[in-house]
């Protein structure tokens, strides 16, 4: 075989169009990391200031997933500092960035973390709203299947031969996506059925919540599922780092659907939002929050979080 010869003019060989989709994936799933960690940041706030008399096992998951989240995202930085600022630009080709940064951690290792104490979290809701053991157990099993996956599949990913995909021998990312997804299409079909159920029984006001929250489940539950899905495919059929985009993103997608189904219980006093919700369980307290009114009503301009109406 012939060794490329560069050309003249701005034509470019495969090998280095190769390059150029390597990076940009790996620049794209960056970015994309840290774009969601703000969102999640502001999620995590917005939640602790208006629910602090929640349980104190939510708030600790949610400060799990935050802890993971930063961490993640930490390291993240690193690895795009070391790939775009210190090594050649021909090291990411091939999937060779993997065998020089913590990608290990960064994709399988916390995406399984967050992604298995979002679906028990889920099944722990499900058994408080419906009292399904059948339906809790199973997602139960599918979470915990999935949490193996994900640790195998890290090990894959930590000690891989470079030069090869780090797919090669062994299935572990393509079982991690198959439980993943499974679990995740199993949670948002079970609770939107299970809501749409509930509405029946429920008032007008109460139904719109109903539905805001549905639609919150089946957005956020089909997109982890396309995530979950996306991932092993790249990483077995595609490689070049393309892997990266869903790999990186994955985690904080759950951790997002965590807070913003948390957060979607508080509401504005006097906003255009505003209604009564009558179907609670334990640990799901609301929050109103009060609005901000103009200053020529006379009224305070002072948001304080968890105030009830007077």
């Amino acid at each position: 075989m012939s060794t490329p010869q560069i050309s003249e003019g701005n034509t470019m060989f495969p090998v280095q169009d190769l390059i150029m989709a390597s990076r940009l994936a790996l620049l794209v799933g960056y970015c994309l990391d840290v774009l969601l960690y703000g969102i999640l940041t502001v999620q995590t706030y917005l939640y602790y200031i208006a629910f602090p008399n929640d349980k104190k096992i939510t708030k600790a998951i949610v400060g799990f997933v935050y802890s993971v989240g930063t961490i993640q995202t930490l390291v993240a930085l690193h690895d795009f500092f070391k790939s775009f600022c210190v090594m050649d630009s021909s090291a990411v080709l091939f999937d060779d960035a993997v065998f020089n940064s913590f990608m290990w951690l960064t994709i399988p290792l916390s995406s399984t973390l967050v992604a298995t104490v979002a679906q028990l979290f889920y099944a722990h809701r499900i058994y408080v709203l419906s009292r399904k053991k059948v339906v809790t157990a199973v997602v139960t099993i599918l979470a915990l299947a999935q949490l193996s996956f994900g640790l195998i599949s890290t090990a894959d990913f930590a000690h891989d031969i470079p030069g090869e995909s780090p797919i090669s021998g062994s299935m572990s990312a393509v079982g991690w996506g198959a439980a993943g997804m499974t679990c995740d299409l199993l949670i948002t079909v079970y609770m939107f059925r299970f809501l749409t159920i509930q509405m029946g029984r429920s008032s007008k006001t109460t139904q719109a919540l109903l539905t805001r929250i549905k639609r919150l489940l089946l957005e956020t539950g089909l997109l982890t599922a396309v995530l979950a899905t996306t991932y092993p495919l790249l990483l077995a059929l595609v490689g070049n780092n393309t892997y990266a985009i869903p790999g990186l993103t994955l985690g904080k997608i759950y951790s997002n659907s965590i807070l913003v189904l948390l957060n979607n219980r508080f509401t504005i006093v006097g906003g255009r939002n505003e209604a009564g919700f009558e179907f609670e369980a334990d640990s799901y307290q609301l929050s109103e929050v009060p609005r901000r009114e103009n200053v020529e009503h006379g009224t305070s301009n002072t948001l304080r979080p968890g105030q009830s109406r007077s």
